[in-house]
């Protein structure tokens, strides 16, 4: 009924407009963008884990440790399996819950590993139809995994497709830094990409999108959508199922969130 409301709804705004608007209707698909993303960088953090192995370990190497500790990741116990063939890994995932926040993971993910320049790790990911915390993920990412001092980040080029948890359709094509916090298993996502779903095409810019393991998004993460007519929508979110939306006309209102499984 959701998901119905929603078309009728867009179909309305051409001609009478619509109680929600266009704006509520940005607002969540950039959480929708940030929440596909954030399943994204989880996987990401697990596949790439590899960062600290020593500059003299070959992508064989690297992709026999990864197989060998990622199973264990995973619970329950065989949810997880790894079939490792040179410096390439297929990981099957069903119903598993990980590190991270991940939740219900069901698919197969491809990655491939070399070493990248200056002692990180390379990692090319692919995966269609991967479900996890209620979003649909089709990866098709590059990650330069680095470690340096305890921090732990990852440069993501995305190209990639997915649902979010409202069911909307995403398509993504951008760049962004994920840092991860391994110590309390959380994510910060931080930026931009074009994003493009049923409702309209925008740039994105995520900055400080911070999920912890069971929570919503961290106070202080905002998300900025910019349409192709140049509106602007920015959702603020405070650490609560309830994020604010504002835009560059000076409208406002709030948008519920799918978090706090």
């Amino acid at each position: 009924m959701q998901k119905t409301w929603s078309v009728l709804c867009a179909m309305s705004l051409a001609v009478v407009g619509c109680g929600r608007g266009q704006e509520a209707d940005s607002a969540e698909d950039a959480d929708e963008s940030a929440v596909v993303s954030s399943v994204e960088s989880a996987l990401t953090a697990e596949v790439s884990d590899e960062a600290a192995q020593p500059m003299s370990a070959t992508p064989e190497a690297l992709a026999t440790s990864s197989a060998m500790r990622i199973p264990n990741r995973f619970k329950p116990a065989g949810c997880a399996v790894a079939t490792q063939m040179g410096n390439t890994v297929t990981y099957v995932l069903t119903n598993c819950t990980g590190p991270y926040g991940l939740v219900k993971v069901s698919g197969t993910l491809v990655a491939v590993y070399t070493r990248a320049a200056g002692g990180g790790v390379n990692v090319v990911i692919t995966g269609t139809g991967v479900k996890a915390n209620n979003a649909t993920v089709d990866i098709n990412s590059t990650v330069i995994a680095t470690q340096a001092n305890g921090v732990k980040k990852a440069d993501v080029t995305v190209n990639g497709n997915g649902t979010g948890p409202r069911g909307g359709a995403i398509t993504r094509k951008g760049t962004y830094v994920v840092t991860f916090d391994t110590a309390t298993e959380c994510i910060t996502v931080d930026g931009t990409w074009t994003t493009g779903t049923g409702r309209l095409t925008a740039s994105t810019v995520v900055a400080g999108y911070k999920r912890c393991k069971g929570t919503c998004p961290a106070a202080g993460g905002t998300i900025t959508h910019t349409a192709a007519n140049n509106s602007v929508v920015t959702l603020t979110y405070d650490g609560s199922a309830v994020a604010k939306w504002a835009t560059s006309g000076g409208r406002s209102g709030t948008v519920n969130l799918q978090c706090g499984n």
